[in-house]
């Protein structure tokens, strides 16, 4: 699975219809609406995971880890191994769950989700089959999603930066591979079914049940056990958008104490004309490759033609615990 799996599809394809977004507009709520909207925020607040501030060495720690023995990435751009200092925030212990987004476009007045071709639709339909799995999104949608919450809570939601997510998927920077619950991907050997994680047995499974490609399926944020901090699902079940622009060269340069990423955009992408987010995690994890590891980097560009597979989960960045 590339960094850019189901990039090559997307191409000729139109932009969501639902790409411009009126998070920051207010919007006149009946009673009860304004109800739900409390108790949704009570709810996104309570499932808010402190994470305590600290030093750790962000990038491809193996070579440090194993005492200058090999790296456990090919990949350049997860070098070199560098110092960073952040500052305590608080992240969402979910990805943010297809009905939740639907709700939060009900709250702004927006159309749901919509692609201009019906095969598109068809693809993020069967994205989001199971009850509570991730909402889909482009990377604007996710940023104007963590910007509604910002406003409607008066905390400061946003994208987590790279060095925050690598940061909180390592269990506050340990040497952590993958943020399991206990930092390996585990199988059962004799069905071949993912323990706390989705295995391929998984996807077959849920493709002969569904008739859904398994490729494209996400399962429910909560399927699998959290990581040793709370977190679930960070190694699999969606890439997750951050908020840095995609710089290969970025940690030659990075600034130590809580940094925020280039700060312009870097690269261009020749087909599109648009610049490179960088995404975390995963979709289909391999235990063999790199996909899924917590340094690990992928990217898209910031507002893809098509459901590529990208999720999100927002921080609050204020350092101390959100009650």
């Amino acid at each position: 699975m590339s960094k850019y799996d189901f990039y090559k599809y997307g191409v000729t394809l139109l932009l969501l219809i639902s790409g411009c977004d009126n998070a920051t507009n207010p919007v006149k709520h009946t009673p009860q609406e304004q109800a739900e909207l409390q108790q949704y925020i009570k709810r996104v607040k309570a499932d808010l995971v402190y994470v305590k501030g600290g030093t750790f060495w962000m990038g491809d720690f193996c070579k440090k880890m194993r005492n200058g023995g090999p790296y456990c990435s090919p990949e350049k751009d997860t070098r070199p191994l560098h110092e960073v200092e952040l500052t305590g925030y608080s992240i969402s212990k979910f990805k943010v769950t297809h009905e939740d987004y639907r709700f939060y476009l009900k709250m702004v007045d927006l159309p749901e989700q919509h692609f201009k071709e019906k095969y598109e639709d068809e693809m993020l339909a069967e994205m989001t089959h199971f009850k509570n799995s991730p909402a889909i999104v482009t990377w604007t949608e996710a940023d104007n999603y963590c910007t509604w919450l910002k406003n409607e809570t008066g905390l400061p939601f946003s994208l987590p930066t790279e060095a925050q997510w690598e940061y909180a998927a390592r269990s506050r920077g340990q040497y952590i591979l993958v943020a399991t619950d206990d930092g390996i991907w585990r199988e059962d050997k004799k069905s071949g079914q993912g323990e706390n994680y989705a295995a391929d047995e998984d996807r077959r499974i849920a493709e002969d049940s569904t008739g859904i490609n398994g490729s494209l399926i996400h399962f429910p944020v909560d399927k699998y056990p959290p990581s040793s901090l709370g977190l679930y699902g960070m190694a699999e079940n969606g890439y997750e958008w951050v908020k840095d622009w995609y710089d290969p060269d970025y940690y030659n340069n990075s600034s130590k104490k809580d940094p925020q990423g280039p700060n312009k955009p870097v690269i261009k992408d020749e087909d599109t004309g648009q610049y490179r987010k960088v995404r975390r995690g995963g979709n289909n994890p391999d235990p063999t490759g790199d996909v899924g590891l917590t340094f690990f980097r992928g990217y898209n560009i910031k507002d893809n033609y098509y459901p590529d597979g990208t999720t999100v989960r927002c921080v609050v960045n204020s350092p101390e615990p959100i009650k």
